[in-house]
């Protein structure tokens, strides 16, 4: 694998996206990015690196660290499968497979999904949102995307003999466990920066893209954290690997990704057009926020980021990728590209390796 950019590279533009229509620009989106290694060197970037973040979502693999070492550290305690690991990281498509994951996690240590602070909602994907509603009256807490990881809290308050009550409060002993584990891999005073409450209930946090970019790399190479932060990293990278559908499910980037290159790489988005990527062959961490919040510029400057590091295409990935827009007839009407002063290089279509 050769990179196809020389690096480092540093564009202070963002990443510019051209949404086209017959040739035609109708819509602009704009990237910031950052790709660093371990010791927080940046390998290439564009935008404004330094700008806070709210990472959302994208920052469930490193809040799943805290369980999960908490396991390592006390053998004793009963084991989760690939499964569970990859579902506490999850922002999943509410299939039956992740609603029953949930609430047999819970039930293995006598909990159940009324004890969930996350709320209810109906599935996020259209296809199985549909096939709720012929086959129920509402959804339950189990169906919130982020019911892994309120399961995953849950059980680690339950394991620190904590009171569960509140537990999504920023002020509990499972928030400042994981905030703790967040500080250390960002290398960031996270309370510095502005907080607020995600849509699941739980804190969210921000902090600047470029230190977030940097706890990704610790969890691409973990070699200089201790061992049991190493141990639980490569079991979490591990689990999403061997259990690509529960990271997101059908038809989704997450999954496709985790399918595709195996544990090679982790992604995982976040709400408001972010996603974050640890590229564990090369030891490097990637984040990146679409300033529109548009989750189709995310996953398209994914691609491009996967593109410039010497990745070769996979069909499976080209809906996010490198998308191709069609009318409901099914015609191709347009596309996304760079912009033409980008220093990326991006695959043509149709170009990408079955």
């Amino acid at each position: 694998m050769t990179p196809r950019l020389s690096m480092p590279l540093h564009q202070r533009p963002p990443l510019r996206l051209h949404v086209r229509r017959n040739g035609a620009v109708e819509s602009v989106h704009d990237v910031d990015l950052a790709l660093v290694d371990t010791d927080g060197q940046v390998i290439l970037s564009c935008g404004d690196i330094e700008r806070p973040i709210f990472p959302r979502s994208a920052m469930k693999p490193l809040q799943s660290i805290a369980l999960i070492e908490h396991l390592i550290q006390n053998p004793d305690h009963d084991d989760l499968s690939a499964e569970e690991v990859a579902l506490i990281c999850a922002s999943h498509n509410a299939e039956e497979v992740h609603v029953d994951a949930v609430r047999r996690l819970l039930s293995r240590f006598g909990l159940d999904d009324d004890a969930l602070s996350c709320g209810a909602h109906w599935s996020l994907d259209q296809a199985t949102s549909l096939a709720q509603a012929r086959s129920m009256d509402t959804p339950t807490k189990a169906h919130n995307n982020c019911s892994g990881k309120h399961a995953g809290m849950l059980v680690l308050g339950h394991l620190m003999t904590a009171t569960l009550s509140g537990y999504a409060a920023l002020t509990h002993p499972v928030q400042q466990r994981i905030l703790g584990v967040l500080e250390a891999m960002t290398g960031a005073d996270l309370m510095q920066y502005p907080h607020g409450v995600d849509g699941c209930g739980a804190p969210a946090l921000s902090g600047p893209l470029g230190n977030w970019a940097r706890g990704f790399a610790l969890f691409a190479d973990p070699q200089s954290l201790s061992d049991h932060r190493q141990a639980a990293i490569e079991r979490i990278r591990q689990s999403i690997a061997d259990a690509p559908l529960m990271i997101a499910g059908t038809g989704r980037a997450c999954s496709v990704v985790a399918e595709v290159y195996g544990d090679q790489v982790t992604v995982k988005t976040g709400a408001e057009g972010v996603f974050a990527g640890a590229f564990h062959t090369l030891g490097l961490g990637l984040m990146l926020k679409a300033r529109d919040g548009h989750k189709r510029a995310s996953e398209f400057a994914l691609g491009a980021v996967f593109h410039a590091l010497g990745y070769d295409g996979d069909r499976r990935l080209d809906p996010f990728f490198n998308p191709v827009l069609k009318n409901w007839a099914g015609d191709e009407v347009g596309d996304i590209i760079l912009a033409p002063d980008q220093d990326f290089t991006q695959p043509q279509h149709g170009q990408a390796t079955a």
